[in-house]
């Protein structure tokens, strides 16, 4: 039988996580909140921790929120719904400084770390999704899992999606269902695995990526057909997935319907979004993201600036007006496509882009007589990783650090400072309701 205690929560964990000690070792409850104290029952315990199962509140904190749907607390994509907004952005700011003072030993370094910009939409605020499909009771479900478990939650209205792509979602579903199109529950099955939709906040487009492991989808064409007759809907591709790897979309995509691609726009900037392109998920959000690279950069006209990690270009293309010339790099060749495609959209003349492995591309540029004034770096979850030393070599003025992840931002500028010098970092909430912080680092040359 598993022990039930009483625990007293001291502060919020990096996944959302409420944190306390239980006989002075550290304890993991889900959706617990500091100040609170709960009834729970021990999950698990190892010598370093204990992580506990959320029974009751005895005592709540006045910064909760009730009536929260359970599909959304279940399926542990957000993990501070509960929490009222401004409170959402002090945990944040509290998740960032835990992060730097566990991996890099700056004595103050809470002085550095600024408030949390707000989202300008708290809800809704999301351009993309992308579902897994089920049969469930003999309904076709799609949504997320519940926390640390193979059971799919079937979302509806989707708290953080546009509401085109929650719309698009739904008609998809109901559509599968009507005419028996086949799903992958697993490897031996073929069909549709996930459904995805992205919709420009520029004009409310709304481009469908079915993700199947067959090219030929029974009864698929039916579902296009209904598909086509929403205006919102401008393009409709199936993706090619391998069952082999754990991506979750192949490379391979073939056009149903319109083009294979949707319009977004930040600023004044243009970007053409094809199946497979990463984006930023909270486009109004973004602006601001992009409007404090170009504050912390203070670009000049005649800095040379390399966008390493630059996907479609969206950062280079932002800032290329503030400077003379703009390098981007990054390993995805599709990436890279769209990123002349998005030059040539804008009449660009000042961006160059090259698909390739960054740690091997800067001894080419250096090679070649190119140096950097400026870096931009925008690496996903797992950090700079081996880029981190070969950005040493650069000898840049500066280094302006986007991050979707406190804790290896923190371990690539333990790196970094040996030649540099933090000046500032700015979280900036792009996920309202989860307890991911996206964070703009400035670095200046020691």
């Amino acid at each position: 039988m598993r022990k039930k205690i009483l625990l007293t929560i001291k502060k919020i964990g990096i996944n959302g996580e409420g944190i306390g000690y239980y006989r002075k070792k550290i304890t993991f409850v889900r959706g617990a909140l500091p100040d609170e104290v709960v009834n729970c029952e021990i999950e698990e315990e190892n010598n370093k921790y204990i992580r506990a199962k959320l029974l009751s509140i005895k005592e709540k904190s006045p910064y909760r929120v009730n009536n929260i749907k359970r599909e959304f607390l279940e399926s542990g994509a957000y993990g501070l719904i509960h929490v009222s907004y401004d409170k959402q952005l002090e945990f944040k700011r509290n998740i960032v400084i835990d992060a730097f003072t566990k991996y890099l030993n700056v004595k103050n370094i809470e002085n550095k770390i600024e408030k949390t910009i707000p989202s300008p939409k708290e809800f809704h605020y999301r351009n993309k999704n992308q579902f897994p499909v089920a049969i469930k009771n003999g309904k076709v479900v799609a949504g997320l899992y519940k926390e640390a478990s193979n059971e799919l939650v079937d979302i509806k209205n989707c708290p953080a999606q546009h509401e085109n792509g929650n719309k698009v979602t739904e008609l998809i579903k109901m559509y599968i269902a009507k005419f028996k199109v086949p799903v992958s529950i697993s490897k031996r099955f073929k069909g549709i695995k996930y459904i995805s939709t992205r919709t420009s906040f520029y004009n409310g487009d709304v481009q469908v990526v079915l993700i199947a492991n067959t090219k030929n989808v029974e009864n698929l064409n039916k579902v296009v057909a209904e598909l086509k007759k929403e205006k919102i809907i401008k393009s409709i591709v199936l993706n090619i997935t391998n069952d082999k790897d754990h991506l979750v979309m192949g490379t391979e995509n073939i056009l149903l319907y319109g083009k294979d691609y949707i319009i977004e726009k930040i600023g004044d900037i243009n970007y053409k979004l094809s199946a497979n392109s990463f984006f930023q998920l909270n486009p109004l959000q973004t602006k601001n993201l992009y409007d404090k690279v170009v504050e912390f950069a203070k670009l000049e006209k005649n800095d040379v600036v390399l966008d390493a990690f630059c996907g479609v270009g969206t950062i280079g293309q932002y800032v290329s007006k503030y400077c003379n010339k703009v390098y981007g790099i990054d390993i995805v060749e599709e990436a890279i496509k769209n990123a002349n495609e998005n030059i040539e959209l804008n009449n660009l003349k000042n961006c160059e882009y090259f698909a390739g492995d960054a740690t091997k591309e800067i001894p080419t540029f250096k090679k070649k007589g190119i140096n950097f004034d400026v870096v931009i770096v925008d690496p996903p979850r797992t950090g700079l990783e081996n880029l981190a030393k070969h950005l040493l070599t650069l000898n840049s003025k500066k280094i302006v650090y986007v991050s979707c992840n406190p804790s290896t931002l923190a371990k690539d500028l333990k790196i970094l400072t040996k030649k540099y010098k933090i000046k500032i970092i700015q979280p900036i909430d792009m996920f309202p309701g989860t307890p991911h912080v996206e964070c703009v680092a400035l670095l200046v040359k020691a």
